[in-house]
Protein backbone atom coordinates (compact mmCIF):
# COMPACT_ATOMS: atom_id res chain seq x y z
CA UNK A 1 0.00 0.00 0.00
CA UNK A 2 2.74 2.36 0.78
CA UNK A 3 4.08 1.52 -3.06
CA UNK A 4 0.68 3.06 -4.11
CA UNK A 5 1.09 5.91 -1.87
CA UNK A 6 4.30 6.91 -3.18
CA UNK A 7 3.61 6.43 -6.86
CA UNK A 8 0.83 8.64 -6.92
CA UNK A 9 2.49 11.02 -4.88
CA UNK A 10 5.20 11.35 -7.80
CA UNK A 11 2.33 12.39 -10.12
CA UNK A 12 1.29 15.71 -7.88
CA UNK A 13 2.51 18.83 -8.70
CA UNK A 14 5.44 20.89 -7.21
CA UNK A 15 3.06 23.94 -6.98
CA UNK A 16 0.23 21.78 -5.03
CA UNK A 17 3.32 20.25 -2.76
CA UNK A 18 4.16 23.61 -1.94
CA UNK A 19 0.36 25.02 -1.57
CA UNK A 20 -0.06 21.91 0.62
CA UNK A 21 3.19 22.69 3.04
CA UNK A 22 2.42 26.18 3.58
CA UNK A 23 -0.81 25.29 4.72
CA UNK A 24 -2.27 27.05 1.75
CA UNK A 25 -5.06 25.92 -0.12
CA UNK A 26 -4.60 25.85 -3.60
CA UNK A 27 -7.64 27.41 -5.94
CA UNK A 28 -8.55 26.05 -9.06
CA UNK A 29 -10.30 27.87 -11.83
CA UNK A 30 -14.02 28.05 -11.59
CA UNK A 31 -15.90 25.71 -14.38
CA UNK A 32 -16.65 27.93 -17.22
CA UNK A 33 -20.51 27.57 -18.18
CA UNK A 34 -21.45 26.22 -21.44
CA UNK A 35 -24.71 26.84 -23.47
CA UNK A 36 -25.90 26.06 -26.81
CA UNK A 37 -25.28 29.61 -28.11
CA UNK A 38 -21.71 30.07 -26.02
CA UNK A 39 -20.61 27.11 -27.78
CA UNK A 40 -21.84 28.22 -31.24
CA UNK A 41 -20.16 31.25 -30.41
CA UNK A 42 -16.84 29.49 -29.70
CA UNK A 43 -16.85 27.40 -32.43
CA UNK A 44 -17.70 30.85 -34.85
CA UNK A 45 -14.03 32.54 -32.87
CA UNK A 46 -12.66 29.05 -33.58
CA UNK A 47 -13.23 29.28 -37.00
CA UNK A 48 -12.86 33.11 -37.43
CA UNK A 49 -8.78 32.25 -35.86
CA UNK A 50 -8.30 29.40 -38.25
CA UNK A 51 -8.91 31.67 -40.97
CA UNK A 52 -6.94 34.62 -39.18
CA UNK A 53 -3.66 32.07 -38.95
CA UNK A 54 -4.32 31.12 -42.79
CA UNK A 55 -4.00 34.78 -44.03
CA UNK A 56 -0.93 35.37 -41.49
CA UNK A 57 0.62 32.44 -43.50
CA UNK A 58 -0.58 33.96 -47.26
CA UNK A 59 1.00 37.02 -45.86
CA UNK A 60 4.51 35.23 -45.18
CA UNK A 61 4.30 33.99 -48.68
CA UNK A 62 3.98 37.14 -50.58
CA UNK A 63 6.52 39.10 -48.54
CA UNK A 64 8.69 35.72 -49.55
CA UNK A 65 7.83 36.87 -52.97
CA UNK A 66 8.50 40.59 -52.51
CA UNK A 67 11.92 39.50 -50.95
CA UNK A 68 12.85 36.80 -54.07
CA UNK A 69 11.75 39.60 -56.70
CA UNK A 70 13.48 42.71 -54.75
CA UNK A 71 17.09 40.01 -54.65
CA UNK A 72 16.53 39.34 -58.28
CA UNK A 73 15.95 43.66 -59.03
CA UNK A 74 19.10 43.81 -56.82
CA UNK A 75 21.10 41.78 -58.85
CA UNK A 76 19.65 43.17 -62.13
CA UNK A 77 20.78 46.78 -61.30
CA UNK A 78 24.50 45.27 -60.39
CA UNK A 79 24.60 43.89 -63.98
CA UNK A 80 23.38 46.93 -65.64
CA UNK A 81 25.99 48.59 -63.42
CA UNK A 82 28.41 45.82 -64.91
CA UNK A 83 27.14 46.58 -68.44
CA UNK A 84 27.62 50.15 -68.78
CA UNK A 85 30.77 50.12 -67.30
CA UNK A 86 32.23 47.91 -70.48
CA UNK A 87 29.69 49.72 -72.49
CA UNK A 88 31.74 53.24 -71.44
CA UNK A 89 35.33 50.57 -72.49
CA UNK A 90 33.48 49.72 -75.86
CA UNK A 91 33.42 53.56 -76.29
CA UNK A 92 36.73 54.33 -75.34
CA UNK A 93 38.00 50.93 -77.44
CA UNK A 94 35.74 52.65 -80.33
CA UNK A 95 37.57 56.16 -80.27
CA UNK A 96 41.04 54.57 -80.09
CA UNK A 97 40.58 52.57 -83.15
CA UNK A 98 38.53 55.23 -85.25
CA UNK A 99 41.59 57.59 -83.64
CA UNK A 100 44.38 54.78 -85.55
CA UNK A 101 42.39 54.48 -88.31
CA UNK A 102 42.31 58.34 -89.07
CA UNK A 103 46.01 58.70 -88.20
CA UNK A 104 46.55 56.16 -90.63
CA UNK A 105 44.46 57.99 -93.17
CA UNK A 106 46.02 60.63 -92.37
CA UNK A 107 49.87 59.64 -92.97
CA UNK A 108 48.97 57.76 -95.82
CA UNK A 109 46.93 60.77 -98.02
CA UNK A 110 48.57 63.60 -96.44
CA UNK A 111 49.30 66.88 -98.53
CA UNK A 112 46.50 65.94 -100.99
CA UNK A 113 47.52 62.76 -101.74
CA UNK A 114 51.33 63.48 -102.58
CA UNK A 115 52.29 60.96 -99.62
CA UNK A 116 50.91 58.14 -101.76
CA UNK A 117 53.25 59.19 -104.53
CA UNK A 118 56.01 59.09 -102.26
CA UNK A 119 55.62 55.63 -100.97
CA UNK A 120 54.48 54.38 -104.66
CA UNK A 121 57.74 56.41 -106.12
CA UNK A 122 60.20 55.33 -103.42
CA UNK A 123 60.19 51.96 -104.54
CA UNK A 124 63.26 50.91 -105.62
CA UNK A 125 61.47 48.15 -107.99
CA UNK A 126 58.21 47.56 -109.48
CA UNK A 127 58.40 44.71 -107.09
CA UNK A 128 58.86 46.61 -103.84
CA UNK A 129 56.11 49.17 -105.53
CA UNK A 130 53.75 45.94 -105.34
CA UNK A 131 54.45 45.04 -102.24
CA UNK A 132 53.91 48.21 -100.84
CA UNK A 133 51.11 48.75 -102.06
CA UNK A 134 49.86 45.63 -100.97
CA UNK A 135 50.73 46.27 -97.36
CA UNK A 136 49.06 49.91 -97.13
CA UNK A 137 45.60 48.03 -98.46
CA UNK A 138 46.05 45.03 -95.75
CA UNK A 139 46.82 48.11 -92.84
CA UNK A 140 43.75 50.25 -94.01
CA UNK A 141 41.57 46.91 -94.28
CA UNK A 142 42.92 45.54 -90.77
CA UNK A 143 42.03 49.18 -89.19
CA UNK A 144 38.64 49.01 -90.89
CA UNK A 145 38.19 45.63 -89.72
CA UNK A 146 39.15 46.55 -86.20
CA UNK A 147 36.50 49.49 -86.46
CA UNK A 148 33.62 47.32 -87.29
CA UNK A 149 34.19 44.54 -84.89
CA UNK A 150 34.45 47.82 -81.75
CA UNK A 151 31.25 48.39 -83.08
CA UNK A 152 29.71 45.07 -83.91
CA UNK A 153 30.86 44.64 -79.61
CA UNK A 154 29.75 48.02 -78.52
CA UNK A 155 26.40 47.35 -80.11
CA UNK A 156 26.11 43.96 -78.51
CA UNK A 157 26.33 46.24 -75.05
CA UNK A 158 23.73 48.25 -75.85
CA UNK A 159 21.91 45.44 -76.94
CA UNK A 160 22.68 43.79 -73.60
CA UNK A 161 21.78 47.52 -71.82
CA UNK A 162 18.69 47.58 -73.15
CA UNK A 163 17.45 44.42 -72.18
CA UNK A 164 18.21 44.63 -68.71
CA UNK A 165 17.14 47.96 -68.37
CA UNK A 166 13.54 46.42 -69.90
CA UNK A 167 13.69 43.43 -67.01
CA UNK A 168 14.58 45.93 -64.27
CA UNK A 169 11.23 47.80 -64.97
CA UNK A 170 9.30 44.45 -65.24
CA UNK A 171 10.83 43.48 -62.11
CA UNK A 172 9.86 46.95 -60.58
CA UNK A 173 6.52 46.23 -61.68
CA UNK A 174 6.15 42.99 -60.16
CA UNK A 175 8.17 44.03 -56.68
CA UNK A 176 4.95 46.98 -56.92
CA UNK A 177 2.88 44.21 -57.30
CA UNK A 178 4.32 41.67 -54.38
CA UNK A 179 3.91 44.77 -52.19
CA UNK A 180 0.62 45.83 -53.27
CA UNK A 181 -0.99 42.04 -52.54
CA UNK A 182 1.15 42.63 -49.44
CA UNK A 183 -0.74 45.14 -48.22
CA UNK A 184 -3.94 44.26 -49.12
CA UNK A 185 -3.47 41.19 -46.51
CA UNK A 186 -2.38 42.74 -43.86
CA UNK A 187 -5.66 45.13 -44.15
CA UNK A 188 -7.51 41.76 -44.11
CA UNK A 189 -5.54 40.64 -41.39
CA UNK A 190 -6.12 43.99 -39.62
CA UNK A 191 -9.82 43.48 -40.14
CA UNK A 192 -9.60 39.50 -38.84
CA UNK A 193 -8.53 40.22 -35.64
CA UNK A 194 -11.06 42.84 -34.84
CA UNK A 195 -13.85 39.92 -35.92
CA UNK A 196 -11.95 37.56 -33.89
CA UNK A 197 -11.77 39.73 -30.67
CA UNK A 198 -15.51 40.99 -31.19
CA UNK A 199 -16.61 36.99 -31.33
CA UNK A 200 -14.24 36.67 -28.32
CA UNK A 201 -15.20 39.40 -26.36
CA UNK A 202 -19.38 38.20 -27.19
CA UNK A 203 -18.02 34.72 -25.99
CA UNK A 204 -17.20 36.35 -22.77
CA UNK A 205 -20.16 38.41 -22.76
CA UNK A 206 -22.19 35.48 -22.92
CA UNK A 207 -20.47 33.56 -20.51
CA UNK A 208 -20.10 36.60 -18.10
CA UNK A 209 -24.04 36.95 -18.54
CA UNK A 210 -24.42 32.54 -18.05
CA UNK A 211 -22.11 32.81 -14.79
CA UNK A 212 -24.44 35.84 -13.45
CA UNK A 213 -27.55 33.74 -14.13
CA UNK A 214 -26.07 30.32 -12.62
CA UNK A 215 -25.22 33.09 -9.75
CA UNK A 216 -28.76 34.10 -9.16
CA UNK A 217 -30.15 30.57 -9.71
CA UNK A 218 -27.96 29.20 -6.88
CA UNK A 219 -29.07 32.00 -4.66
CA UNK A 220 -32.49 31.15 -5.18
CA UNK A 221 -31.94 27.01 -5.21
CA UNK A 222 -30.35 28.09 -1.76
CA UNK A 223 -32.79 30.22 -0.72
CA UNK A 224 -35.88 27.23 -1.03
CA UNK A 225 -33.36 24.45 0.14
CA UNK A 226 -33.11 26.95 3.68
CA UNK A 227 -36.85 27.49 3.87
CA UNK A 228 -37.37 23.59 3.14
CA UNK A 229 -35.06 22.98 6.04
CA UNK A 230 -36.75 25.83 8.57
CA UNK A 231 -40.22 24.56 7.36
CA UNK A 232 -39.45 20.73 9.05
CA UNK A 233 -37.95 21.12 12.04
CA UNK A 234 -38.61 17.63 12.99
CA UNK A 235 -36.53 16.79 9.88
CA UNK A 236 -32.55 15.92 10.27
CA UNK A 237 -31.99 19.82 8.95
CA UNK A 238 -29.73 21.83 10.85
CA UNK A 239 -30.39 25.04 12.60
CA UNK A 240 -27.52 27.74 11.08
CA UNK A 241 -24.57 28.76 13.60
CA UNK A 242 -23.88 31.87 14.62
CA UNK A 243 -21.86 33.67 11.89
CA UNK A 244 -19.38 34.82 14.39
CA UNK A 245 -18.91 31.80 16.16
CA UNK A 246 -17.56 30.08 12.93
CA UNK A 247 -14.34 30.49 13.49
CA UNK A 248 -11.33 30.26 10.91
CA UNK A 249 -11.55 26.66 9.70
CA UNK A 250 -8.64 24.41 8.42
CA UNK A 251 -7.72 25.64 4.99
CA UNK A 252 -4.61 23.46 4.91
CA UNK A 253 -6.92 20.36 4.28
CA UNK A 254 -7.09 21.74 0.69
CA UNK A 255 -3.51 21.20 -0.21
CA UNK A 256 -3.58 17.64 1.22
CA UNK A 257 -7.09 17.37 -0.33
CA UNK A 258 -5.32 18.21 -3.65
CA UNK A 259 -2.73 15.57 -3.35
CA UNK A 260 -4.71 12.98 -4.22
CA UNK A 261 -6.73 13.88 -7.91
CA UNK A 262 -7.12 11.66 -9.99
CA UNK A 263 -7.72 8.45 -7.30
CA UNK A 264 -10.16 6.41 -8.40
CA UNK A 265 -13.70 6.09 -6.84
CA UNK A 266 -13.98 3.15 -5.15
CA UNK A 267 -16.75 2.55 -2.79
CA UNK A 268 -15.87 2.35 0.98
CA UNK A 269 -12.49 3.43 -0.59
CA UNK A 270 -10.88 5.35 2.64
CA UNK A 271 -6.87 5.35 1.31
CA UNK A 272 -4.95 6.77 -1.38
CA UNK A 273 -5.86 3.49 -3.26
CA UNK A 274 -8.68 4.54 -4.24
CA UNK A 275 -11.78 6.54 -1.91
CA UNK A 276 -15.47 7.14 -1.63
CA UNK A 277 -16.84 10.75 -0.92
CA UNK A 278 -16.75 10.57 2.63
CA UNK A 279 -13.68 8.36 2.73
CA UNK A 280 -11.94 11.22 0.59
CA UNK A 281 -12.77 13.99 3.54
CA UNK A 282 -12.29 11.53 6.62
CA UNK A 283 -8.48 10.36 5.34
CA UNK A 284 -7.54 14.28 4.19
CA UNK A 285 -9.01 15.04 8.28
CA UNK A 286 -7.31 12.58 10.03
CA UNK A 287 -3.93 14.09 8.50
CA UNK A 288 -4.63 17.20 10.62
CA UNK A 289 -5.55 14.92 13.83
CA UNK A 290 -9.36 15.81 12.87
CA UNK A 291 -11.42 12.29 13.21
CA UNK A 292 -14.50 12.53 11.21
CA UNK A 293 -17.77 9.60 11.26
CA UNK A 294 -17.46 7.56 7.90
CA UNK A 295 -20.43 8.54 6.18
CA UNK A 296 -21.62 11.94 5.04
CA UNK A 297 -24.65 12.00 6.66
CA UNK A 298 -23.00 11.48 9.84
CA UNK A 299 -20.04 14.12 9.17
CA UNK A 300 -23.11 16.48 8.46
CA UNK A 301 -24.05 16.54 12.34
CA UNK A 302 -20.24 18.02 13.00
CA UNK A 303 -19.19 21.03 13.01
CA UNK A 304 -20.58 24.20 13.48
CA UNK A 305 -23.28 24.54 10.28
CA UNK A 306 -23.40 27.21 7.39
CA UNK A 307 -26.94 27.33 6.15
CA UNK A 308 -27.26 26.51 2.51
CA UNK A 309 -28.13 30.20 1.16
CA UNK A 310 -24.95 31.73 2.90
CA UNK A 311 -22.17 30.08 0.40
CA UNK A 312 -20.61 33.68 0.83
CA UNK A 313 -19.51 32.36 3.93
CA UNK A 314 -17.68 29.41 2.93
CA UNK A 315 -13.96 29.27 3.40
CA UNK A 316 -11.35 26.49 1.65
CA UNK A 317 -11.85 23.57 4.11
CA UNK A 318 -15.63 23.62 4.69
CA UNK A 319 -16.91 20.39 4.26
CA UNK A 320 -20.28 20.71 1.77
CA UNK A 321 -23.20 18.17 1.70
CA UNK A 322 -25.79 17.18 -0.68
CA UNK A 323 -29.15 15.39 0.06
CA UNK A 324 -31.47 13.65 -2.53
CA UNK A 325 -33.83 16.74 -3.88
CA UNK A 326 -32.39 19.13 -1.00
CA UNK A 327 -33.43 17.10 1.51
CA UNK A 328 -30.93 17.31 4.67
CA UNK A 329 -33.08 13.91 5.91
CA UNK A 330 -31.14 11.88 2.74
CA UNK A 331 -27.38 13.61 2.80
CA UNK A 332 -25.49 11.25 0.26
CA UNK A 333 -22.55 13.72 -0.85
CA UNK A 334 -19.98 15.48 0.89
CA UNK A 335 -16.76 17.29 -0.31
CA UNK A 336 -14.20 19.97 0.39
CA UNK A 337 -14.64 23.76 -0.45
CA UNK A 338 -11.38 25.03 -1.88
CA UNK A 339 -12.70 28.62 -2.72
CA UNK A 340 -13.76 30.52 -5.79
CA UNK A 341 -17.36 28.41 -5.80
CA UNK A 342 -15.50 25.02 -6.08
CA UNK A 343 -14.71 22.27 -4.31
CA UNK A 344 -12.67 18.58 -4.49
CA UNK A 345 -14.53 15.24 -3.93
CA UNK A 346 -14.61 11.52 -5.07
CA UNK A 347 -17.85 11.71 -7.15
CA UNK A 348 -19.04 8.45 -8.36
CA UNK A 349 -18.16 4.99 -9.68
CA UNK A 350 -16.21 4.93 -12.79
CA UNK A 351 -14.76 8.40 -11.67
CA UNK A 352 -12.04 10.09 -9.59
CA UNK A 353 -11.23 11.85 -7.22
CA UNK A 354 -12.02 16.00 -8.81
CA UNK A 355 -12.65 19.57 -8.45
CA UNK A 356 -16.00 20.44 -9.74
CA UNK A 357 -17.89 23.66 -9.63
CA UNK A 358 -20.09 24.05 -6.29
CA UNK A 359 -21.93 27.43 -7.91
CA UNK A 360 -22.76 25.44 -10.94
CA UNK A 361 -23.94 22.07 -9.02
CA UNK A 362 -26.02 24.57 -6.82
CA UNK A 363 -27.63 25.88 -10.00
CA UNK A 364 -28.39 22.57 -12.10
CA UNK A 365 -29.52 20.04 -9.36
CA UNK A 366 -30.44 22.10 -6.12
CA UNK A 367 -29.20 19.24 -4.03
CA UNK A 368 -26.95 21.27 -1.44
CA UNK A 369 -27.64 21.18 1.84
CA UNK A 370 -25.34 23.01 3.47
CA UNK A 371 -21.52 23.34 5.03
CA UNK A 372 -20.33 22.16 8.18
CA UNK A 373 -16.97 23.95 9.26
CA UNK A 374 -14.38 21.94 11.68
Amino acid sequence: MRDVDARRRLRIPLTIILAAALCAPVVPAIATPSTPEIDARRAEAAEARTALDQMNVELEERIEEYNAIAEALDGTRERIREVRADLDCAEVDLEDARATLGRRAANIYKDGGSGVLDVFLGARSFQEFLVRMDLAVRINRSDAETVAAVKEAKARVEALAAALEQREAEQIALKGEAEARARDIEADITAQERYVASLDQAVRQLIAEEEERQRLLAEERARAAAERAASTPASGGRPADDVAQLGSGHPEVVGIALQYLGVPYVWGGSSPAGFDCSGLTSYCYRQIGISLPRTSASQYRVGRHIAPDRVDLLVPGDLVFFGRNGDPDRVHHVGIYVGDGNYVHAPQTGDVVKVSSLTERISSRGDYVGASRL
